[in-house]
């Protein structure tokens, strides 16, 4: 009877043995993936995050007005030469486009719906409050459509 006790015994310290290994290599994989900065919900923090967004985008613009998304999900960045960048969440990562014309902006309230020129892109539309107005105005100086 004991040789059949120490048998049943088995099974059930290798089923402990296996969750203990899936757990750790649980462990491992989500250490793993925070430590290349996979998944999350990144957002735009500060001013400071988005002109280090836009110098990454472009070498050399140097922002002098930011608009960032009352989410964080997107900012409108101007340099002193005049150039609009668009930054958008994509994915894990930010996405930038330097804006050219008017043509694909839609004011709507506090939103400013965005389309540029790159349809891969797409259209982003930004909380940007009481701004929102501001910007639309300052964007109708970029002029039409590009030739």
């Amino acid at each position: 009877m004991q040789q059949v006790q120490g048998i049943l015994a088995i099974p059930g310290a290798a089923m402990a043995l296996q969750l203990l290994g899936s757990l750790g290599a649980i462990l491992v994989l989500a250490w793993l993936a925070r430590k290349l900065g996979l998944g999350g919900d990144p957002r735009i923090k500060s001013e400071d995050h988005a002109r280090a967004l836009a110098e990454e985008a472009i070498c050399g613009f140097d922002a002098q007005a930011v608009c960032i998304d009352r989410a964080g999900i997107g900012a409108l960045l101007r340099d002193a030469h005049d150039r609009v960048l668009l930054i958008r969440q994509h994915g894990s990562h930010f996405a930038a486009r330097q804006i050219s014309s008017h043509a694909g902006v839609r004011l709507d309230s506090r939103f400013l719906t965005i389309a540029t020129d790159d349809r891969h892109f797409g259209t982003v539309t930004l909380d940007l409050g009481d701004q929102a107005q501001v910007w639309a105005a300052s964007l109708r100086r970029l002029g039409g459509a590009p030739a």
